[in-house]
């Protein structure tokens, strides 16, 4: 759905979403996915056209946003000064975009981030289903894995990041068709 200014709505969704079809000027459907740093994630229906977009990415992220290129086909979109505003790191996307990029970055990602489709054409194409479920698999296990380092926690900070990422690999693979 749009509101009358042509924006896009965020919408819960755990179910397969509808295709993520292309019109100009209209709604990609299910287009992209917000990951928040308490590991939860939002599919987000995407306004078809250029401005709209960029008008809901700072509406969901911030007024400052970069993109950091993890996969070829699912730019992440992330607060430009999330470390320099104090925002929460974002755990779930970091691990992400490890699992995506096939390293273990050295930065973390701060605050919400979105996901989207390849950039076609001026606007974000919808998010492919399959990246989609990865992204969604990758936080979920991310939110599961903190909550029982609740009761066990890791040995330290090594051991955790090597845990978490396993976790997002193993997410990552699992979605890959054989």
């Amino acid at each position: 759905m749009t509101d009358q200014t042509g924006r896009g709505h965020a919408r819960q969704s755990r179910t397969t979403a509808a295709p993520a079809v292309h019109l100009d000027g209209h709604l990609v459907r299910g287009g992209a996915l917000r990951i928040d740093p308490d590991a939860s994630s939002l599919r987000i229906d995407l306004p078809g056209e250029a401005t709209a977009q960029d008008d809901l990415l700072r509406e969901l992220i911030g007024d400052t946003i970069d993109r950091g290129h993890y996969h070829r086909q699912a730019p992440m979109h992330v607060h430009g000064s999330g470390q320099r505003m104090q925002l929460p790191v974002n755990v779930a996307a970091w691990a992400l975009a490890c699992a995506w990029r096939g390293l273990d970055l050295p930065y973390l990602l701060y605050g919400p981030v979105v996901v989207t489709g390849p950039y076609v054409g001026r606007v974000f194409r919808g998010l492919d289903e399959r990246l989609v479920y990865e992204a969604e698999d990758v936080a979920r296990r991310v939110g599961e894995l903190r909550n029982e380092w609740a009761t066990r926690a890791p040995v330290d900070e090594s051991a955790a990041r090597r845990e978490l990422l396993a976790y997002a690999r193993r997410a990552v693979r699992s979605s890959e068709p054989s």
